[in-house]
C-alpha cells in the first residue's frame, strides 16, 4: 500500500479517534457502547455488534442496522460463547448470558443481510485484565487487516472510556453512600424521592414514605458509648433492608433517623411493612463487645402517602416527619399514620 492509501484510512483512525472522544460523558455503560458501535460502523461496516462484559453473568451490550435486528438470536449468542471460548481459557457454555442493552441504531444499506457471515473480535482490558470482549459481524465480505487494526484502535480507546466511566459511577456511589451504615444517604433519598414523585404523579401509581427513629438512642450512646450506638444503627440498617422488596429504598436520612421510599405501594400497603420493621428491629439483638451486655431497640415510624397537590419532596417528607413525632408522644415503638 502506498503512501497516498493510507491517507484516507488514517482521516477515518481520526475521526473515529476523535468522535470517541467526546463520549467521554456518558452516563451508563449502555449508553457508551450504544454510542461507541455507532461510531465504529462509520469507520468499519457491519451489521450487529456486540459488547461482552465479564461479570457475574456474561453482559451483553447489542448494536445493529435495523434491518438485521432479526438476526440477534440463540445463533448469536452461541458466536459469543464461541469467541469467547477461543480468546479466554474457561469455560462459558453454562455462564448465565444477560442482554442488558440492544438497540437498532448504526447506519448502513437499506438491504437486510441474509446472515452474518464474518465477524472479527478485540478483547476489552480493565486495570491490567480482561474485562470484556467487542465482537461486529456482517454479511458480504470478509473483515480486512486495516479494518482489525482499526478495531484494535477502537477497543483501545473504547477500553480507557469504560475505566473513565467506572471512575466516575464509584465518586458518584461515595457521595450517596453512608460511609457508617453502607447504605444511600439524604443526598440519595432526597433525589430518589423526587424522582419517584415525578413517576408516581406520570403513571398515577401510589408511592409512600417510612420515616423511623431510634427510640432513646441518646440512652444507648449515653450507656454504652457512641461506637455502640453506631454498632447499633449499622445492624438495625442491615435487618430493616432484609425485610424489604427490591424497589424499596432504605437511606439514612440524618443521625438516627431512616427514610424508607416504598413505590406502588399507598398507605394501607406501607403500614403493612411498618409492622415487619417493629417486629424485625424487637427481634434485634446487638451484643456489646466491652462488657458483653445485650442491646435492645425499638423504632418509631411515621407514614405518609404522596398526594397530587405535593409540589416538592418537603411536602410529603414533612407529613411523615410529623407523624413520626405522634407515634413517640402516643408512647412510641409503634407507626401513626
Amino acid at each position: 500500500m502506498n503512501k497516498a492509501d493510507h491517507q484516507p484510512q488514517l482521516a477515518g483512525v481520526l475521526a473515529l479517534v476523535k468522535d470517541l472522544a467526546g463520549l467521554i460523558h456518558s452516563d451508563s455503560t449502555a449508553d457508551l457502547f450504544g454510542h461507541s458501535f455507532h461510531t465504529l460502523v462509520k469507520a468499519v461496516p457491519f451489521d450487529v455488534g456486540v459488547a461482552v462484559m465479564l461479570e457475574t453473568n456474561l453482559d451483553l451490550f447489542i448494536s445493529a442496522r435495523p434491518v438485521a435486528s432479526r438476526l440477534i438470536g440463540q445463533p448469536l449468542v452461541e458466536r459469543v460463547r464461541a469467541v469467547l471460548q477461543d480468546v479466554i481459557p474457561a469455560q462459558f457454555t453454562k455462564t448465565e448470558i444477560m442482554v442488558r442493552d440492544e438497540r437498532s441504531n448504526l447506519d448502513g444499506d437499506s438491504d437486510g443481510p441474509a446472515g452474518l457471515d464474518y465477524d472479527m473480535h478485540t478483547v476489552l482490558r480493565q486495570e491490567n485484565r480482561t474485562a470484556g470482549l467487542l465482537l461486529v459481524c456482517r454479511a458480504g465480505a470478509a473483515f480486512s487487516e486495516d479494518e482489525q487494526r482499526v478495531m484494535e484502535i477502537f477497543s483501545a480507546q473504547l477500553s480507557m472510556l469504560l475505566e473513565n466511566l467506572r471512575a466516575r459511577q464509584k465518586i458518584i456511589s461515595l457521595a450517596d453512600t453512608d460511609e457508617l451504615t453502607g447504605i444511600p444517604n439524604r443526598r440519595f433519598f432526597r433525589k430518589q424521592l423526587t424522582s419517584e414523585m415525578g413517576r408516581s404523579r406520570v403513571y398515577n401509581v401510589p408511592l409512600s414514605l417510612l420515616l423511623i427513629d431510634v427510640d432513646n438512642f441518646k440512652e444507648i450512646n449515653d450507656r454504652f458509648g457512641h461506637p455502640m450506638g453506631d454498632v447499633v444503627l449499622s445492624e438495625l440498617c442491615g435487618a430493616i433492608h432484609e425485610i424489604l422488596r427490591s424497589p424499596d429504598d432504605v437511606s439514612r436520612f440524618g443521625g438516627d433517623e431512616l427514610a424508607i421510599i416504598l413505590p406502588h405501594t399507598d398507605a394501607t400497603g406501607a403500614a403493612a411493612v411498618a409492622e415487619r420493621v417493629l417486629k424485625r428491629v424487637q427481634e434485634l439483638s446487638i451484643l456489646s463487645p466491652e462488657d458483653n451486655a445485650t442491646v435492645h431497640c425499638t423504632v418509631s415510624i411515621g407514614i405518609a402517602q404522596y398526594e397530587a397537590k405535593d409540589a416538592t419532596f418537603s411536602d410529603i417528607v414533612r407529613r411523615a416527619d410529623d407523624r413520626l413525632y405522634d407515634a413517640k408522644r402516643e408512647g412510641k415503638n409503634r407507626y401513626n399514620y
